[in-house]
């Protein structure tokens, strides 16, 4: 039931019963004083003593009840109870109806304490409160896995980073010898460069998978075909190894375009970095999806799960460049802005990435 009619009822309950209780006193208050005037002043017997005129019918009841001038303070009482019964029902009722108001009330107030996320308040029925408790619950089921992904990857992130930096600090060390051959040093100097570029992306694309959502005043229309056509032209001279053919039609999508390019660009990056040498990475876009097809030695039923997850990599990829968030960063993206994104084996080898945007 409603919070409202629950409410209404409860009122208009606690003014009936209110009402009742001072009818019924005030009925027998004036019972009692009638009863009274009757057997003082309204008998046959009570008249000749006062005087009566024999055997003429006994009047003197409404005159005998005019007499009486003590009515009063007891409805004024009555009446006054019935305020103060209204007002304790009526207190109770708005206690019973708003109590899961209390229950948030302290939930919120022990999550703001304890900072745990895992609070929930135990919600029953339909009504206006019942959604409100729900609607809290389903604010700290987004804040946990917000939170629980945070923590996530900064522990991973912090791993990561281990290797790259000890490498880096020791080839450095080496460095600040002095007293290398000229070839070795010009061999760590080259290490040291390459660990550096290797660090800068990966603490890039950290930073990228640390951004839980797109900023609204950056969301615009953007024409995917042609953002889907810079980015294999970039991409082709990035891997001049790797063929691209592209396919696509008119599309227009909402979103952050430079999110919408970095997704796309990791896709063709990926598909060039497994594709053999002289390989044909093929994308096409029909209807809000894109399929990026390459022809490479495609991913085992084992790792088809995990692609998209952050720091995940193939036993078999861990030789190659990369951190290994090229493709989560792609899911991220995809998901907050409504799409999704999916691997599959392609028909005669290789693997399928096919990625869905809301069209409009």
């Amino acid at each position: 039931m409603k919070l409202r009619w629950r409410l209404a009822m409860a009122s208009a309950l606690a003014g009936a019963v209110s009402v009742i209780v001072v009818i019924v006193a005030a009925y027998f208050i004036t019972c009692r004083r009638v009863e009274w005037a009757m057997d003082h002043y309204g008998t046959y017997e009570s008249y000749e003593s006062y005087g009566g005129y024999g055997d003429r019918p006994p009047n003197g009841v409404l005159a005998a009840l005019a007499d009486v001038d003590d009515l009063g303070w007891p409805f004024v009482a009555v009446a006054l109870g019935g305020l103060v019964l209204s007002g304790a029902l009526g207190w109770l009722a708005a206690r019973a109806a708003l109590r899961p108001v209390n229950a948030l009330k302290d939930a919120a107030g022990r999550v703001a304490t304890t900072r745990d996320l895992t609070t929930r308040i135990d919600v029953a029925g339909d009504d206006e409160l019942s959604s409100l408790a729900r609607s809290f619950n389903a604010m700290l089921d987004a804040l946990e896995r917000s939170a629980k992904s945070q923590k996530r990857l900064v522990a991973d992130a912090s791993h990561e980073l281990r290797t790259p930096l000890t490498a880096l600090r020791t080839n450095v060390e080496l460095l600040m010898r002095g007293d290398l051959p000229q070839e070795v040093h010009e061999e760590v100097s080259r290490a040291v460069t390459s660990g550096l570029e290797e660090l800068t992306a990966l603490v890039s694309d950290v930073v990228e998978l640390a951004r839980d959502e797109e900023p609204a005043v950056l969301v615009e229309s953007v024409r995917l075909d042609e953002l889907v056509e810079r980015e294999v032209a970039r991409a082709a001279r990035h891997w001049p190894s790797t063929a691209y053919s592209m396919s696509a039609e008119p599309t227009v999508v909402r979103g952050v375009p430079d999110r919408l390019a970095r997704a796309v660009a990791n896709l063709l990056d990926n598909a060039a970095k497994y594709s053999p040498a002289g390989g044909l990475v093929e994308v096409s876009l029909r209807g809000g999806v894109l399929t990026v097809r390459d022809h490479g030695p495609g991913i085992s039923a084992d790792d088809l799960p995990h692609v998209f997850d952050r720091f995940y990599r193939a036993p078999s990829a861990r030789q190659l460049p990369g951190s290994g968030l090229g493709l989560a960063i792609v899911g991220q993206v995809v998901d907050s802005h409504g799409g999704s994104v999916s691997a599959s084996p392609a028909p005669g080898g290789g693997t399928l990435v096919r990625l869905a945007l809301p069209v409009g």
